[in-house]
């Protein structure tokens, strides 16, 4: 996951820059003012952005998160040392997902994170607390970071009992507690398809299906095919 800082205070900018990777994030840049965090959005395309309100300029925090906003619907986390009302409700009707009170340490910053994360969620989210289903990609939390897995890495789900064993075209893997079905009725059905009850792939990647073995290649990968769901993989196959 990419996070976009925009801190005009060296100490502050240098500390968040630090813990974010010291929690596994990819920064994408650390800003000063509002110009160069507008330039540095377009070309990185973070995932987060945490913004100082207080930035020197023409242009504030409050109105950088309006325009970026208008651009792309991206979580904003806000930084500031004000406590004043006025302040805060001029902030909140943005609509961002936590504020960050100078000064701060690892875990408040983690909190935020996983609050920003957690309201991009469309829907109620059965999955561990911060594992997130969105309509493009995963968030699955791995130790003590939230890792980002587009949808179209993956290239098909094995269910473990409780767990469902999400395997990438890097070849990673990512243990989710969710079954395989309630992770199934998540993802978009005209991209993912069951081919057993012990297995979800992507279509994407689905190469051929071998009638006579029963089985489904997936990028050089043969996975069984159930009886009951030979017909809809077939009609499935016949969409592509």
């Amino acid at each position: 996951m990419r996070i976009l800082i925009v801190e005009d205070e060296p100490i502050h900018a240098d500390r968040f820059e630090m813990l974010a990777l010291q929690m596994g994030y990819e920064v994408a840049g650390v800003c000063d003012n509002a110009f160069d965090a507008l330039d540095c959005f377009h070309r990185t395309q973070p995932d987060l952005l945490l913004l100082d309100i207080h930035l020197r300029g023409d242009t504030d925090g409050v109105q950088l998160a309006e325009r970026l906003r208008q651009l792309r619907a991206v979580p904003v986390i806000f930084i500031t040392s004000m406590q004043d009302d006025d302040t805060f409700a001029r902030a909140r009707r943005t609509g961002p997902a936590a504020f960050i009170l100078k000064p701060f340490d690892l875990l408040q910053l983690r909190r935020a994170i996983e609050l920003a994360i957690g309201s991009m969620a469309p829907a109620p989210n059965d999955f561990e607390q911060t594992d997130l289903v969105l309509p493009d990609c995963l968030f699955i939390k791995v130790r003590e970071k939230l890792e980002k897995v587009p949808l179209d890495d993956i290239l098909f789900v094995e269910s473990e009992g409780r767990y469902a064993m999400l395997h990438t075209v890097a070849g990673r893997k990512f243990a989710i507690r969710i079954p395989l079905g309630d992770l199934e009725a998540r993802l978009p059905a005209d991209r993912f398809a069951r081919i057993h009850r012990g297995y979800l792939i992507h279509l994407k990647w689905m190469q051929s299906v071998d009638l006579h073995d029963m089985t489904v290649k997936v990028k050089d990968r043969d996975l069984p095919l159930g009886k009951s769901y030979r017909e809809q993989v077939l009609e499935r196959l016949q969409q592509l």
